[in-house]
């Protein structure tokens, strides 16, 4: 593409600078995923503790033990369920609209405007939920306070979607994918070493105290904040203006614009050389069917702690094994696949789907803990998906319409 050929012909002509000087939103990647990994399994246990308490009326001692108690446990985990299926429609109904807005207004506007939005609704969500574990607040409350109100900022979405479109903008097409590798594999880094220290800090430092680690979470995205303000570019592309120097008098007209959904639409629809309107299609298929397994993780534990009888510390110790797989397999898996024996990215993502099937098969049919662990390892290869069906996107796409993904 004339545009890509471009950008790429800028890019050589920049100086070389030092590599500290390459980094960008690699910090802020950082310090959001550990803020979440560090109390990914505890946030699943104080739902299920705080059901156990408050909605149920039992004991503390029997709710850290609720394992122990088949009866009990099967009677909290329907009000858990119950509690995920609601708190998964309320953390991902307004995303869903907002998709359609997110990228062409990042496009127009920046990248950095929607990731910090981003992350103050996330900070937003990891406070009042640090709140509500010195209350007591039945856990439904987790939704109205915590979730709903995060949730109109984006979060996630947003987050991810301005990272990588920010590192798109800056990053050549020879080196980008070797910057999403490496934007992947800080973050994936995380998710081994957050579940573990996040476990012993729980279990060993703070006396099993909720209200500690969800501190610890928010200290941490605070620390991603204000890498975001005070490092990031507001512009990252020539084309890009802000609101004021648009002369923009209605921000919120601005951002809900329909042209943004048309712009969108176009890009999804217009004709493209090479069949690349249906490559992109095929992608955008792809990482829908994928993101569907997203939301397993809490009936993952659940399922963990009526099966296997597993608490915090057995869960945690399953979950770092399984993200420790996910981290090698990506970072050396793909690299070996990709460079050295020439594979293709369909290739690759084709045998990734077919790692991701058969160890959730395994999950599904275990009787013992250690069945798991077989899955865990058979899974491993899965998350290549995602960080190869991105890159591939970027590909297709010209460089003002990658946020648009």
């Amino acid at each position: 593409m004339e545009t890509d050929s471009s950008e790429e012909s800028l890019y050589m002509m920049r100086p070389i600078r030092p590599w500290y000087r390459h980094i960008s939103v690699e910090p802020v990647m950082f310090f959001y995923m550990m803020a979440f990994m560090i109390t990914n399994v505890i946030e699943q246990t104080f739902y299920l503790f705080r059901a156990c308490t408050v909605n149920h009326g039992y004991s503390p001692d029997i709710c850290y033990n609720i394992s122990s108690y088949d009866t009990i446990n099967k009677e909290v985990q329907v009000t858990t369920s119950l509690f995920h299926q609601w708190n998964g429609i309320a953390m991902h109904m307004i995303p869903v609209v907002l998709a359609f807005f997110l990228g062409a207004y990042s496009d127009k506007r920046g990248r950095k405007i929607i990731l910090l939005t981003g992350l103050l609704g996330k900070l937003y969500f990891s406070l009042m939920i640090t709140y509500i574990a010195t209350t007591s607040w039945p856990v439904e409350y987790v939704i109205y306070f915590a979730v709903l109100p995060s949730a109109l900022t984006g979060t996630d979405l947003a987050i991810f979607t301005g990272c990588f479109a920010y590192l798109s903008d800056i990053s050549s097409v020879e080196n980008r994918t070797f910057r999403v590798a490496i934007l992947d594999a800080v973050y994936l880094t995380t998710m081994p070493t957050g579940i573990f220290f996040g476990n012993i800090i729980f279990n060993h430092l703070v006396d099993k105290s909720f209200t500690a680690m969800f501190a610890i979470n928010c200290c941490l995205m605070v620390l991603a904040t204000f890498h975001c303000i005070f490092f990031l570019k507001w512009q990252t592309r020539n084309e890009q203006m802000s609101a004021s120097e648009a002369g923009v008098t209605n921000p919120i007209k601005d951002f809900f614009n329909i042209n943004n959904i048309k712009e969108t639409v176009i890009t999804l629809t217009k004709q493209r050389p090479n069949n690349r309107r249906l490559f992109l299609w095929f992608l955008l298929v792809s990482m829908a069917f994928y993101t569907f397994q997203r939301d397993e993780k809490p009936v993952l534990y659940l399922y963990a702690s009526k099966v296997f009888k597993w608490d915090t510390n057995d869960y945690s110790n399953f979950k770092t094994y399984l993200s420790t797989a996910y981290v090698i397999f990506t970072l050396f898996g793909i690299p070996l696949m990709s460079k050295i024996l020439i594979w293709r990215d369909t290739m690759i993502v084709m045998l990734g789907a077919a790692a991701h099937m058969s160890g959730h098969l395994l999950y599904a049919q275990a009787t013992l803990g250690s069945t798991m662990y077989m899955g865990a390892t058979a899974a491993a290869l899965g998350p290549c998906i995602v960080s190869l069906l991105r890159s591939m996107t970027s590909k297709v796409l010209t460089p003002a319409e990658r946020g648009k993904h």
